[in-house]
């Protein structure tokens, strides 16, 4: 009965933090996650450290033109993988694209990105691609370049869910006192012991001396009837 009483108080405090957890908005931590300077350009990327499945993310690109440049583009393309790496995952976005882009000149732009539900938990990658003419004595040059990085980690959600609940419901068990672990204990005890002795196989039965004696002068005698 009293092991009937804890399962049934465990139960409601599972719910109960599964509803919480669920409600709960996780903010996420900016860093720089790309730095780099080419000819006539400079590059910076920020994503979030980590996020959840099914969240939006903004990625902010900030390109500054260290020279004269001219019909300057820059595009984003994020990608990971779902159903275990078998199936791609991607999105793509222009960043911007001008005509003039004179020296010092800082363009910052954020692209928004969903987080698709069934993504694989683990890092998500960038590439930024960029086309541009920087002016070289004495004409302009046409120029073309990448930058690979890694945007942000997915975490794992429902495993993280799991843990917390685990975490929770134990620490609630904890609670109860000395009386119900002990209960607990004794209870996995007999179970254990209860399993193990089923499994043995029952002993064979020793036969004695004379019985042994007996056995083998039968089957002599019918040997010699035979």
């Amino acid at each position: 009965m009293k092991m009937k009483t804890t399962v049934l108080f465990a139960l409601p405090i599972i719910m109960l933090t599964s509803t919480i957890l669920n409600s709960v908005v996780y903010a996420v931590e900016e860093r720089k996650v790309l730095s780099r300077n080419y000819v006539g350009l400079g590059v910076e990327v920020y994503a979030p450290y980590q996020c959840y499945p099914s969240e939006n993310v903004t990625v902010k690109v900030r390109v500054e033109a260290l020279e004269e440049v001219e019909n300057a583009s820059v595009t984003l393309f994020i990608w990971s993988s779902k159903s275990e790496g078998h199936n791609p995952w991607g999105t793509s976005f222009t960043v911007f694209d001008v005509t003039d882009f004179p020296n010092g000149m800082i363009k910052e732009e954020t692209c928004n990105i969903t987080i698709p539900s069934d993504i694989d938990p683990g890092l998500t990658y960038g590439i930024l691609f960029l086309d541009w003419s920087v002016y070289i004595q004495p004409s302009w040059e046409d120029q073309w370049d990448k930058a690979s990085f890694r945007a942000t980690y997915v975490k794992n959600k429902d495993y993280e869910d799991l843990q917390t609940t685990y975490n929770s419901v134990l620490k609630e068990l904890q609670n109860l006192g000395t009386t119900t672990y002990a209960l607990l204990a004794t209870t996995i005890v007999l179970a254990a012991s209860t399993a193990y002795l089923a499994k043995k196989k029952p002993k064979t039965k020793k036969v004695s001396s004379s019985q042994k004696k007996n056995k083998i002068v039968s089957q002599t005698n019918n040997q010699r009837t035979s």
